[in-house]
């Protein structure tokens, strides 16, 4: 497949790992959300290598976009592709967290 893995997490409290807010795949063009973010200042690219790609930006930010799915895939076969969401940490999940948003490469 071609495409991306997003994985969407919330910083950690304590030790350890943040808690996934959501994960998805997309296609190709999957990126353009989170380059939107970048380019508009809001969002910032820390990783380039593609294994992921890491970025961070607030929550007020990214979870609009999960509640409105313009972050999911609606291309040609969107509907086989796995999407998770976790509501009951989304809405816990203050909006000046800092999340981390990683995209691996799936091609």
């Amino acid at each position: 497949m071609l495409g991306w893995w997003f994985l969407v997490k919330a910083p950690a409290t304590g030790e350890g790992e943040g808690e996934v807010l959501a994960q998805w795949e997309t296609g190709l063009g999957g990126l353009d959300w989170i380059a939107a973010l970048v380019g508009a200042d809001r969002a910032e690219q820390s990783r380039f290598d593609g294994y992921p790609l890491r970025y961070t930006a607030r929550a007020g930010d990214v979870l609009p976009l999960l509640a409105d799915g313009s972050v999911f895939d609606t291309g040609p076969g969107a509907e086989y592709r796995r999407r998770e969401q976790f509501p009951e940490r989304i809405a816990v999940c203050p909006p000046d967290a800092l999340l981390t948003v990683d995209a691996w490469d799936q091609s």
